[in-house]
């Protein structure tokens, strides 16, 4: 896989995987009756050290600076998917990896959240967090599943990963 081919397929994943838990956050502020209360709290949190979300007010350059960070994390983790899926459509015996790093990545995740975002965003962050989680790696996991046709085949031939002496 080329380099370019790499980041290609990485920033497309990640921006669908940004975008899919940008929408999330938007619906979910949106019934609350406050749009853009999310991405302005933890843009005011990141760069302005807002503790105490209670007084907060949806702010312009809190929403777009903390939708850059957003954009760039879903960056790396969209071109680490695309590694991976290439890993796996190249070695499927990779798969037992790529599923124990996905694993582990999500418990990490939502410990950091637990504990990171509980005072900014209260007792429901954590389901909200998980489900837009779940739409994003939904969304990014199709797209790679796609750009990566040969994954299929070569779970096909190989089921679970395993090799052809069977291990």
């Amino acid at each position: 896989m080329s380099f370019g081919r790499l980041m290609r397929e990485g920033f497309i994943a990640g921006v669908i995987g940004a975008a899919a838990v940008a929408v999330w956050f938007f619906i979910v502020d949106l019934v609350a009756g406050t749009a853009f209360f999310t991405p302005s709290v933890l843009g005011q949190a990141v760069f302005w050290g807002l503790r105490d979300p209670t007084g907060a007010v949806v702010t312009f350059p809190s929403v777009i600076a903390y939708t850059a960070v957003h954009v760039l994390a879903f960056g790396v983790v969209g071109i680490t998917g695309a590694a991976l899926a290439f890993m796996v459509e190249k070695w499927p015996t990779t798969l037992f990896f790529v599923v124990v790093f996905f694993a582990i990545f999500e418990v990490g995740f939502y410990i950091v959240v637990a504990i990171g975002a509980r005072p900014l965003l209260g007792a429901l962050a954590w389901w909200a967090v998980a489900t837009g989680n779940a739409i994003a790696a939904a969304g990014m996991g199709y797209y790679l599943w796609k750009a990566h046709p040969r994954i299929a085949v070569a779970l096909h031939e190989h089921p679970l990963g395993e090799t052809m002496d069977g291990e």
